[in-house]
């Protein structure tokens, strides 16, 4: 999922990570509508004033003031009705109805705690999340973190933290009770559907500072490159941590790389591009967008890498996402290397950020993302790899024995 948000002045497309938000409950509004009242409200405490549509698209939207009206008129604890909630469960509602799980209503205080959420320090287990029906799911358990030590796995089902039932809850709110300080626990009880098993673990949250880039020696001098994630303080920051590491890799004259995807939640687009860049000649596809009129805009290689002729292999699992799918994708469509490892996470969609007049957040899918050959990666279809390999140390050897025969 890759995500248009302003940076630096301009205009950036990031790929989401770390914390997938937001789907809630309730009903229904269209319209411009201010309240005003005190933050413990009563009925009496607020008023509704701005436009009120009683159509829209011929959807009778008077069904929304007649429900309104009704709780004011019926519901029993009428004192304690927060209009404010009920402005927020409407447009939560409006949103809801998509069946969407990437757009998405957030009001201030869950925007500052998805913001929150996409800091590259941060204190928890370290793994990004993602809605799945009435439940949370681990998405991408980061490497070496304390959620992937623990055995968490993408798509395991979060049942309860601390004992607390999670289901009905959002992201936000089931990354709200598992985050905390470091060194403190947190019990997790969660669903694994692969072979019908319900687990309880304890986890001690870290402090967590995020690894973008690492080169690792390997067998018969083939070098790995495990990219965590590609992101960055912003692009040019990634950029010049990829260039310092390519001159680390160039200087050593390996016979054969390994590009390492396994539970990369994304990142800049831009970065994703720049890397792929290195590998492919200029003026290669990397990756396509496509907007609900059908319209497309591709995007090439522009620049000269200096790792285009490298024997390479690249692995992926079922935690990699976004822009590390974006990658996988280029190298496959263009015949460049061969991909080793299990399904990937299946992002192919892109938000625009919009920040709204109170403070609160609206994210919406506006566009999706093509490999070359015109591919839209989805839960579906995700990337495939070539050669599909289950366990890690398995998915290594593989990766090495491609290499050799080379």
């Amino acid at each position: 999922m890759i995500q248009k948000i302003n940076n630096s002045g301009g205009p950036k497309y990031l790929v989401m990570f770390l914390v997938i938000i937001i789907i809630f409950v309730a009903g229904f509004y269209v319209g411009k509508i201010d309240l005003f009242g005190k933050a413990e409200s009563k009925i009496s405490d607020y008023e509704i004033i701005g436009e009120k549509l009683t159509e829209r698209n011929n959807v009778d939207v008077g069904l929304l003031w007649e429900v309104w009206s009704e709780l004011e008129n019926e519901y029993i604890d009428t004192e304690n009705i927060d209009g404010q909630n009920l402005l927020y469960g409407a447009v939560d509602g409006l949103v809801k109805g998509l069946d969407d799980q990437y757009t998405n209503f957030l009001t201030p205080e869950e925007k500052q705690e998805y913001l929150s959420g996409n800091k590259r320090e941060f204190e928890g287990i370290g793994t990004t999340l993602a809605q799945d029906g009435d439940f949370v799911v681990i998405e991408s358990p980061i490497d070496g973190s304390p959620a992937q030590k623990a055995g968490l796995k993408p798509k395991d089902v979060i049942l309860e933290v601390n004992e607390e039932d999670m289901q009905g809850k959002s992201v936000v709110e089931v990354a709200k009770n598992i985050r905390g300080e470091a060194n403190s626990t947190v019990k997790i009880t969660y669903y694994r559907p692969g072979n019908n098993e319900t687990k309880d673990i304890e986890i001690v949250r870290q402090r967590i500072d995020l690894k973008n880039i690492e080169v690792i020696d390997l067998e018969n001098g083939i070098k790995m490159l495990k990219v965590y994630q590609f992101t960055e303080a912003d692009v040019e920051t990634f950029n010049e941590e990829w260039d310092s590491n390519i001159n680390e890799i160039i200087k050593d004259n390996p016979k054969g790389l390994i590009v390492d995807l396994r539970n990369n939640p994304g990142g800049f687009v831009d970065a994703v591009r720049y890397s792929v860049g290195e590998f492919l000649p200029r003026g290669a596809l990397v990756f396509q967008e496509e907007d609900k009129s059908g319209r497309r805009n591709q995007y090439k290689v522009n620049r000269e890498g200096r790792l285009t002729e490298i024997p390479m292999i690249v692995i992926v699992n079922e935690g990699s996402a976004s822009s590390s799918e974006i990658f996988a994708g280029a190298m496959q469509d263009n015949n460049r290397a061969k991909i080793v490892g299990t399904k990937t996470v299946g992002k192919g969609v892109e938000q625009k950020l919009i920040n709204l007049s109170d403070g609160s957040m609206l994210q919406i899918v506006f566009q999706k993302w093509l490999t070359p050959s015109g591919r839209n990666i989805n839960k579906d279809e995700p990337i495939t790899p070539d050669h599909k390999v289950e366990e890690s140390d398995e998915q290594d050897k593989k990766a090495i024995e491609l290499l050799n025969s080379k």
